[in-house]
């Protein structure tokens, strides 16, 4: 049964992480000193007078469950945690949690509250969500700061915090730079248009169609146009103090970036705090995009900004670079290329469906593309036959190509090099485990320090199901979710996750849980 977080929690429950055996790194002359912390408060104080350095470093160490239920202990120990959740430090990615498909027949569970499954505890949290409705809302997107990004019934954006419950809405699906909203007498938007003209590769005034016009239903925008959405910069809270009673300030989110990618438009869109509409990232349109990943490198901060260069790839393999910094509207931002088309050797390879292609860096400047190979539920039985939008994709494995520069330190051209992921000292993954579907395509190192990582495990690709979308093939096609083992070529489903996949709605997407704002 899953256990259910509220703002309200009991007496912590803490586990010991300084003196478990499995962790061989932390008996030190850290550890020496902690310890003797811990005999000079048992001798002769409480709990409460754990020296403030201590606990920081027990907080950092908990799970985020027990994070949560920290601060409810007394006085000292809700200060600590809140100097801790606002260190950089605990902005890092903690173990993954799997949103899981909401049940409609689970008891105690309305559809205002989400679950979630720890691959580290291997145990299921129901978590209380901001309106509108969870059961309601679609991942179109899930950040390594814990934020997604969400599309509501009316296809209205907004970036969350599963588990902190803050919420902040982006502009208006009517403003996106392609999209004619038609209104109702009321002036609520009856549907949406999109005329789908471009301008000319030449940069003259005549426009291509790049697809027929369509008519979409204000719920239907979300998945036929919302292809993925990436937190460039996650948002900070600011408190503002207004006269006369400062003690009463008004906090607001500032900071924050995301970036869009639309099909079938194949456009890349952008929005950042204070900005009252999408605006263009490329123009002209010429590409299929089906990726983006965040540089987080050095020279990556702009005007005190974090995070401002993203890469961004088409379904060719192509990379393209894109300053964020210089993405005012009207003007395009400033790109460059990266890297050339990479084909794997699928035949299905060109077929966004059969072939889907992610983009990770494995450290700053270093790219990885993981191209995703699938099979159709028919191919594998021949007496289904299924409507073609309501075709089930099973993940049957991965080719990993590594980006190499032919002159080192940069410029002098370079080629994708096929690598390998199956484990050993040559394995590009080193351990660490791959992170595919709605969420920041990432490459994550197994917490081995905190525990082996409980379900989390090196060499292996964990993924969620991410599209083609639509409303039927959401509603009504079991998702594919899954853990394949590089090492040993097997494939699972998530332990603990296998009953509640039987639901479909709404499609499953990794989480990676933080208390920071």
């Amino acid at each position: 049964m899953p256990r259910r977080l509220s703002a309200c929690h009991s007496r912590a429950r803490l586990s010991n992480p300084i003196t478990s055996p499995d962790r061989a790194s932390h008996r030190s002359a850290p550890l020496a000193m902690s310890m003797s912390k811990l005999a000079a408060v048992a001798a002769g104080g409480g709990w409460a007078d754990l020296p403030r350095d201590l606990l920081e470093s027990v907080l950092a160490r908990l799970p985020v469950p027990d994070r949560l239920r920290f601060p409810a202990v007394c006085t000292a120990w809700h200060s600590a945690s809140t100097t801790t959740f606002a260190s950089p430090a605990s902005a890092s990615p903690l173990s993954p949690w799997l949103m899981l498909p909401f049940n409609p027949t689970a008891r105690g569970r309305g559809a205002a509250t989400a679950q979630f499954l720890s691959l580290a505890e291997g145990r299921a949290y129901a978590i209380p969500q901001p309106a509108p409705a969870a059961s309601e809302s679609l991942v179109v997107g899930s950040s390594p700061d814990g934020w997604l990004v969400t599309a509501d019934a009316h296809s209205e954006l907004h970036l969350v915090n599963p588990v902190t419950g803050a919420q902040l809405p982006l502009p208006a699906a009517a403003t996106l730079p392609f999209v004619d909203a038609i209104r109702d007498t009321d002036g609520r938007v009856a549907s949406y248009d999109l005329p789908c003209h471009f301008a000319a590769a030449g940069g003259g005034e005549e426009e291509v169609l790049v697809v027929p016009p369509e008519t979409l239903a204000p719920d239907m925008l979300r998945f036929e146009v919302y292809e993925k959405a990436v937190v460039v910069s996650p948002p900070r809270l600011r408190k503002t103090t207004t006269s006369p009673s400062p003690a009463a300030g008004e906090t607001t989110w500032e900071g924050y970036a995301v970036l869009l990618i639309c099909h079938p438009l194949s456009r890349l869109v952008v929005a950042r705090a204070g900005d009252a509409a999408w605006a263009l990232l490329d123009a002209p349109a010429r590409r299929c995009w089906v990726d983006a990943v965040v540089h987080a490198g050095p020279g990556a901060a702009d005007g005190g900004r974090r995070r401002q260069v993203v890469y961004a790839m088409d379904a060719a393999g192509c990379v393209v670079a894109w300053d964020m910094g210089t993405a005012t509207a009207p003007a395009p931002a400033r790109s460059r290329k990266v890297a050339p088309p990479c084909r794997c050797s699928s035949r299905a390879c060109a077929m966004s469906a059969a072939c889907r292609k992610y983009l990770v860096e494995l450290a700053p400047g270093r790219l990885l593309q993981v191209h995703r190979l699938r099979e159709t539920a028919h191919a594998r039985y021949g007496f289904w036959e299924p409507r073609p939008e309501r075709v089930e994709y099973t993940t049957t494995g991965v080719e990993l190509f590594e980006w190499r520069e032919a002159v080192a330190g940069g410029g002098g051209g370079g080629r994708w090099v096929e690598v390998d992921g199956k484990g050993g000292a040559s394995s590009v993954l080193g351990g660490r485990a791959l992170f595919l579907g709605k969420n920041t395509s990432l490459c994550l190192c197994v917490p081995v320090e905190h525990g082996g990582g409980g379900e989390v495990r090196g060499n292996c690709v964990y993924f969620t199901d991410d599209g083609p979308w639509s409303d039927e093939r959401c509603r009504e096609v079991v998702p594919d979710v899954g853990v394949l083992d590089l090492a040993g070529g097997s494939y699972r489903p998530p332990r603990g996750a296998v009953r509640d996949l039987l639901w479909k709605w709404p499609p499953p997407v990794w989480v990676f849980p933080s208390l920071s704002t």
